[in-house]
């Protein structure tokens, strides 16, 4: 009889056991599953893609507020899901609103200091040109090279380097950040169009006819490659992951609009480039004291 009750203890025992593990009184509230996932955790994780999946959904479709609003609703439930923060910041950025896309770049960056793509962008707000509170140039150059560190292969922030150089009047330094661009990115229209604006400051006018007409020819739409189109990819056919504020793109707009005109390019480059030189005098007028 001893030994029958004794068995009897251990099993309760043993069963009190079973039955507070599966409860989740080890800090844990509610039941668990076959994985150990709490009800409740899988439940809040089911909440969160779905939050994440219509946030996509509405990025893809250029639908920026809707898309705040459910990536918001996603980080409430997961706050350092990097991606859910970098589009976040991307879909601030597209609105205009500039310092909340700081905001969850930064703390991006404070998640995963080698995130190269939250670097970038930070350089490219920092270097807002409509933006006078923005235009940090000196913070911008320290962010992007910081981009070009962790990731080398990355032209965007070159090409932002360049245009920074290029606005501090230091064309030397610019057309190395722009040569370096073609040498990864031979289509780059803004590229070749700043070459061309720095060949004519030297008085070569042969050379900024040339690199003009280069840059005219890679500014016609061209039929989409096969694959899927990476993220900044502006070629016909594929829409920019990142959409960058008017305000904030003042200078590469620009240049959109003076390599589109048709015409004689030769007849073009001195008028074309007279007006981007009255740009960049704007610009520095704007640049901190």
């Amino acid at each position: 009889m001893r030994r029958l009750a004794g068995l009897l203890i251990a099993f309760g025992v043993l069963f009190a056991a079973i039955t507070v593990l599966k409860s989740g009184s080890s800090g844990t509230t509610g039941s668990v599953d076959s994985t150990g996932i709490s009800i409740e955790d899988r439940g809040r994780i089911h909440r969160f893609w779905e939050a994440y999946r219509r946030a996509t959904e509405h990025r893809i479709a250029g639908r920026s507020r809707e898309a705040v609003e459910e990536y918001t609703r996603a980080l409430g439930l997961n706050p350092e899901h990097q991606d859910a923060l970098y589009y976040l910041g991307n879909m601030h950025f597209d609105l205009g609103n500039l310092a909340a896309a700081e905001q969850s770049w930064q703390r991006l960056v404070e998640i995963d200091p080698t995130s190269a793509r939250a670097h970038s962008q930070l350089g490219a707000l920092y270097f807002c040109v409509g933006e006078q509170e923005m235009l940090q140039p000196e913070r911008a150059t320290a962010e992007l090279q910081r981009a070009l560190a962790i990731n080398r292969e990355e032209t965007g922030s070159l090409l932002r380097l360049g245009e920074i150089a290029l606005v501090q009047g230091n064309l030397e330094k610019a057309l190395d950040y722009f040569d370096a661009v073609v040498g990864s990115n031979y289509s780059s229209v803004p590229a070749h169009f700043y070459q061309g604006y720095i060949a004519w400051k030297a008085g070569a006018f042969d050379r900024a006819s040339e690199l003009l007409t280069a840059a005219t020819h890679h500014a016609r739409p061209a039929a989409p490659a096969e694959g899927v189109p990476g993220e900044g990819d502006t070629r016909a056919g594929a829409a920019p992951m990142v959409s960058t504020p008017a305000r904030c793109r003042a200078m590469q707009a620009r240049v959109d609009d003076l390599v589109a005109v048709d015409g004689d390019v030769a007849r073009r480059v001195g008028p074309a480039y007279r007006e981007f030189d009255e740009l960049l005098q704007d610009v520095r007028r704007k640049l901190p004291q």
